[in-house]
């Protein structure tokens, strides 16, 4: 019963949270390693691996595509790359403290939108289960 109101958008909402909150730590530890010498920054990459993983479900020849998307989209992580070629001072550390906060609010905004639409889904099969 719970698999059929656990939809593939909410399965996409949840992923979405998850890259954000992976993005948001990431984040958050350049920012606190700021000051550490040879420190590179981290970035969170997370469309180019659900894009893989969907497009691989896609390709396969059985008859059973829109469970193996679904499986797909629930396999997909988000990916922690080491920006190994920046560096923003002479101590070979490569953090913009600017840019990181800016993305840290760019990703709130973006959480906060995650957490708006989910709250949208559940409160739609909350009405649907009580047949209101």
């Amino acid at each position: 019963m719970s698999n059929l109101l656990y939809t593939n958008s909410q399965l996409m909402l949840e992923r979405a949270m998850n890259f954000q909150w992976t993005k948001q730590v990431t984040i958050n530890d350049n920012i606190v390693n700021a000051e550490t010498p040879n420190y590179k920054a981290k970035y969170v990459t997370f469309e180019e691996a659900l894009d893989a993983s969907i497009r691989s479900a896609l390709k396969s020849r059985n008859g059973r595509r829109i469970s193996s998307v679904r499986s797909a989209i629930d396999r997909a992580q988000p990916i922690v790359h080491v920006a190994q070629a920046e560096s923003m001072r002479m101590d070979d550390n490569g953090v913009n403290v600017v840019e990181q906060e800016t993305e840290a609010t760019r990703n709130a905004y973006q959480m906060q939108y995650t957490i708006d639409a989910l709250n949208s889904n559940l409160s739609l099969i909350r009405t649907l289960v009580r047949g209101q």
